[in-house]
């Protein structure tokens, strides 16, 4: 059995990702997205800043021969280099190595294309965890730094150090410092006081390992108990947790065949494990449970027993509700039903980026006339178990399809605005402006400023791209977006989530704009998301803007597009100057404007069909 601190990186976040990873079929894995290849080459490349001031030698060995990659590296440790790079801290025994074996298929995983034979070196960690006689721990530090003290090399020793692209000290990394601890131990004879993270804000901070250590233990006495049994995990999806992961569609596909309870919403792991105490495993069950049993339990406070109570029964009729007023409260530093459900993860690099899309003007200068109307309408359930939506009846003496230019997604425009009076939930305006941003958080760059003016009385929509080529025209697009904002002085302006708030604000900080110039703008602002999380329980995934169009029946024309792959093409236009993947990012900025546009639109229609 083979342990290497990337499997044990991958036990913490996952389980089943370690078990997959030691024991899966790596033709099942899905082929890494451009932006994990993208975090892949930024954290390389920060590795390569952060030592170029440093002076390092790294341990020559053939490739994958990690007992020659061990004896390198005690060998550099023996001659008192102070820096080594990606050296190798092995022990433990492996047993027969005959190439392609199962216990070759972890470290296969995790150091691709550095695959080769072990041999046998009975060492042991712990006795907390032996649990076989044929382990072995291969683990590789960025760093080995050499500082004073008493080791079997004389009188110095070594500490390690990882340099990892996080700006935060996270418990996985501190634990992955306490497993190279105590590796380096076995070969050097002693402790290192610290382990070091090498932060991108924080700079080196220190590990504890006192604190750290027992931890680790644990966990890998955890891991190694699962992958002697053989006994794979269940399969649970974390939104957070898996959207970069390769074995995604593989575990999403198994969680969807079985109904599998953490694709509700609001289910969390903590959560479900106390459903699982309570029996109630299926969705038929969670269903058909009572609310107030579950409010008794504290994961399911302030109102969130309701919440995914009704979101399982929303999911097992396929049907929306209106979600019960005065359900939940927030409370200071509680998990949040709506946070929970709506997040669409990009990992830190782009922690704020949103889901968006765009393209060019069609006739009738840049705008598209279409016959859709909203008149006569009701919820029908869709029979369709392929497209389970609630369709919209539309009254088709009064309507005619007219196809967009360049397949734009056919607009839903009414033909005459639902009276002031009658918009209870949501401001309808003759006018109304659908906004959105594309950003690239690494140059702390806001360059794409998308908005969809929708023109109700003249039945009419027409598409803006305020687009900064570079940082330096930021500013530029910026101006330009502010002044369309006042062309329609009173429209109201819909947007998905607060990334487009905080934008705003910062925006106009920056580039010193009037106050009397934004601040009447931002209060014109409507946040979708807020709404439909707080009005409306829908069978979705997820409550971000990408899951909920598309249950309505919204289709992005990129169908693989999404925040962070605009990140990507982004980077790449900088360095290539090829339009055409501005062109792309522009094409998905409007497709997320029309979708935020068939949300709002839906979720006026149901509030007003089911008004008390």
């Amino acid at each position: 059995m083979l342990i290497t601190d990337k499997l044990l990186l991958s036990y913490q976040r996952c389980n089943l990702r370690a078990f997959l990873d030691s024991c899966g079929d790596w033709k099942q894995q899905d082929p890494p997205s451009d932006f994990l290849l993208k975090l892949m080459r930024d954290s390389a490349t920060y590795q390569q800043e952060t030592l170029e001031s440093d002076s390092y030698q790294q341990p020559s060995y053939p490739r994958g021969d990690w007992a020659a990659g061990a004896a390198a590296t005690l060998s550099l440790m023996q001659q008192g280099v102070d820096r080594i790079y990606r050296g190798v801290l092995y022990q433990g025994e492996l047993g027969k190595t005959n190439g392609e074996t199962d216990s070759l298929l972890g470290i296969e995983r995790q150091y691709l294309p550095d695959i080769g034979e072990i041999p046998e070196t009975p060492v042991h960690l712990s006795s907390s965890i032996l649990h076989s006689l044929a382990i072995t721990f291969v683990s590789r530090p960025h760093l080995l730094i050499k500082q004073p003290g008493t080791s079997k090399f004389g009188d110095w020793s070594y500490a390690t150090a990882d340099i990892w692209l996080s700006k935060r000290p996270k418990l996985d990394y501190q634990i992955i410092a306490a497993f190279h601890a105590q590796l380096l131990a076995s070969v050097q004879g002693t402790m290192p006081d610290n382990g070091w993270l090498m932060l991108r804000t924080k700079g080196l901070w220190a590990v504890n390992l006192h604190q750290r250590m027992p931890q680790m233990f644990e966990m890998l006495d955890e891991c190694i108990k699962m992958l002697k049994s053989k006994a794979k995990p269940e399969v649970f999806i974390s939104r957070q947790k898996c959207t970069l992961c390769t074995w995604y569609s593989t575990c999403h596909e198994e969680a969807t065949s079985i109904k599998h309870l953490s694709l509700l919403p609001g289910v969390t792991a903590k959560r479900y494990a106390t459903l699982k105490v309570l029996g109630l495993t299926d969705l038929e069950s969670l269903a058909n449970a009572n609310s107030d049993l579950l409010a008794s339990y504290p994961e399911f406070v302030a109102g969130v027993a309701v919440d995914v109570v009704q979101q399982a029964r929303s999911t097992f009729l396929n049907q929306p509700f209106v979600r019960e007023e005065g359900r939940r409260k927030k409370e200071e530093g509680s998990e949040n039903y709506a946070a929970d459900s709506q997040s669409e993860i990009v990992p830190n690099i782009a922690d704020n980026i949103l889901n968006n899309i765009a393209i060019e003007k069609s006739e009738n200068n840049g705008s598209i006339e279409t016959g859709f109307s909203y008149q006569n309408t009701s919820l029908q359930p869709a029979n369709s178990v392929k497209n389970p939506v609630y369709l919209l009846e539309v009254d088709k003496s009064s309507t005619k399809n007219k196809q967009a230019k360049l397949s734009v997604p056919p607009p839903i425009l009414r033909q005459k605005p639902i009276p002031y009076s009658q918009s209870v939930f949501l401001p309808i305006a003759p006018i109304e402006i659908y906004f959105d941003i594309e950003a690239e958080p690494e140059l702390n760059l806001d360059y794409l400023h998308g908005v969809l003016v929708i023109d109700r009385y003249n039945n009419t929509e027409k598409y803006y791209s305020f687009l900064a080529e570079s940082a330096a025209e930021e500013g530029v697009a910026w101006s330009q977006f502010l002044e369309l904002m006042w062309t329609y002085p009173i429209a109201p302006i819909f947007h998905f989530c607060d990334y487009e708030i905080k934008t705003f604000k910062r925006l106009a900080k920056l580039y010193n704009t009037p106050v009397y110039l934004w601040k009447p703008v931002l209060k014109r602002f409507v946040d979708i998301h807020k709404y439909v999380t707080q009005k409306a329980i829908m069978p979705v995934e997820s409550y971000a803007l990408k899951p909920i169009a598309r249950w309505l029946g919204f289709e992005w024309r990129d169908a693989k597009a999404n925040g962070a792959q605009c990140v990507c093409w982004y980077e790449e236009w900088l360095q290539t100057g090829d339009r055409s993947l501005l062109e792309a990012i522009v094409r998905y900025n409007e497709d997320d404007c029309r979708a935020t546009y068939v949300v709002k639109d839906w979720l006026t229609n149901f509030l007003l069909n089911h008004k008390p």
